[in-house]
């Protein structure tokens, strides 16, 4: 079943233990990461492409691409802005915390010593955790986007129907209203 590659025996069983070549083990991770991309990806990018079939059939094709990509823009300006907003924030709290970190934790492995880095580690750590954070939040920006097309796209002229009580025109609560209340 599995090809053994170095003939080693654990010291605690004495049974043989199978040792992979790093190489293989990422091939095969980068083919699993591949086809999860690809099984996740393809309801979406069928949906799309049905969509635009739609579209096109009744001459709207630039409609659908204007939509995609103010959705792309959203999710986007969404998750930049969350992302630095989040990992600027941990580099002030870093900078202000330096003194309290260690630099290294020694752990023990198999009654060894081991010297772990903290501060490459956290980096990574939280890199990821922020990204994470990021592209949650651009995600459900995204699912809003007619809202913030609204705001977008209402016309900015003053003229029109003024509410009597706050003295705003119309199209202040059709259009600017909501997307502050989405954004706030």
């Amino acid at each position: 079943m599995f090809a053994f590659t170095a003939e080693s025996r654990s010291p605690s069983t004495g049974f043989p233990t199978r040792t992979h070549p790093p190489r293989r083990r990422r091939r095969f991770l980068l083919i699993l990461a591949v086809f999860a991309g690809i099984s996740f990806g393809a309801r979406t990018a069928l949906s799309n492409y049905v969509d635009l079939l739609w579209f096109r059939s009744l001459s709207y094709g630039d409609v659908f691409w204007k939509t995609l990509s103010f959705q792309w823009g959203v999710f986007t300006a969404f998750a930049a802005a969350t992302f630095l907003i989040l990992y600027g924030s941990f580099l002030a709290l870093k900078r202000a915390h330096r003194s309290d970190l260690p630099n290294s934790h020694t752990i023990l492995i198999g009654g060894r010593p081991v010297e772990l880095p903290v501060e490459p580690v956290l980096r990574l750590i939280v890199l990821g955790v922020w990204l994470a954070i990021a592209a949650a939040s651009g995600a459900g920006m995204m699912a809003e986007w007619p809202t913030l097309a609204l705001f977008w796209y209402a016309p900015r002229t003053a003229s029109g129907v003024v509410e009597p009580i706050f003295g705003k025109p119309l199209n202040f609560f059709l259009a600017t209203l909501p997307a502050w209340q989405l954004v706030g």
